[in-house]
């Protein structure tokens, strides 16, 4: 009996699993606005040749283009960068780190021949970095968290329509989003609904106890960004009086 299936066997000891420890990014503290700190760590290359290592505390100036800047262009306002570990595997030039807008591959700088995606940093409408966590440790599975929820939605809208979170979570299809629901109802039982942007049930459903303008009804819920034409998106609707929504956190893998 034939497999159909299509998979890959490796002599063993010749297999580089999946790995990733440390790289504990930080707003500088001494130039926030422009500045990332990159801390040790180890983590496989993008084509699971190598394992990369950080020795030392590297700084990124996105002010400045190559190794432990912006790959290329200015730093653009409203934003989602990627952020790269480089090395050279061959010549030992040194390592360093980079962001970049390509979510696949920055701009290697001359002498450099591996990279391997770390996390992601955005800028606000003045192009300066937004002040967040990033959670660290002996995994590949990764949480970045605003310093202070940002608002993506001020709205009424009774039948669901699209949020774009392209200048809050990064254009990959499926981000798991946590959103902080500020919901006024115009009467107790309105109810507010949440759903991914191609999902077609409700993810979230929020019935308000009570109603009035100063009567809030509050909740965070986890919601899958999901690409629409290249856009990470949600729905939402509410069955009468307004939502404000702000972006708390989001996973994603490096």
């Amino acid at each position: 009996m034939s497999n159909s299936s299509t998979y890959r066997s490796y002599p063993y000891g010749s297999y580089l699993p999946a790995y990733a420890n440390g790289f504990q990014i930080s707003n500088n503290a001494t130039t926030p606005n422009t500045k990332l700190d990159v801390g040790l760590g180890s983590i496989l290359d993008s084509t699971a040749t190598y394992q990369l290592a950080n020795t030392s505390t590297v700084t990124i100036d996105a002010t400045q283009n190559g190794i432990n800047g912006l790959d290329t262009g200015t730093l653009a306002a409203s934003t989602v960068y990627a952020v790269y570990f480089v090395d050279d595997v061959v010549s030992s030039n040194g390592v360093g780190a980079m962001i970049s807008l390509s979510y696949t591959q920055p701009l290697m700088p001359f002498g450099y021949n591996a990279f391997a995606l770390i996390g992601f940093v955005t800028t606000d409408s003045s192009a300066h970095f937004l002040k967040g966590y990033w959670s660290t440790g002996n995994s590949t599975r990764r949480t970045f968290t605003y310093d202070a929820p940002i608002q993506c939605l001020s709205g009424n809208q009774t039948s669901y329509t699209g949020v774009s979170l392209a200048a809050f979570v990064p254009a990959v299809d499926n981000t798991a989003v946590v959103l902080f629901s500020n919901f006024t109802a115009n009467a107790a039982a309105d109810i507010e609904n949440l759903q991914g942007y191609n999902s077609t049930g409700d993810a979230v459903t929020i019935i308000a106890p009570v109603a009035g303008a100063t009567a809030h009804t509050t909740s965070q819920n986890t919601v899958l960004a999901q690409l629409n034409s290249g856009v990470p998106s949600i729905k939402y609707k509410v069955s009468a009086g307004s939502l404000v929504l702000n972006v708390c956190s989001y996973s994603y893998g490096i």
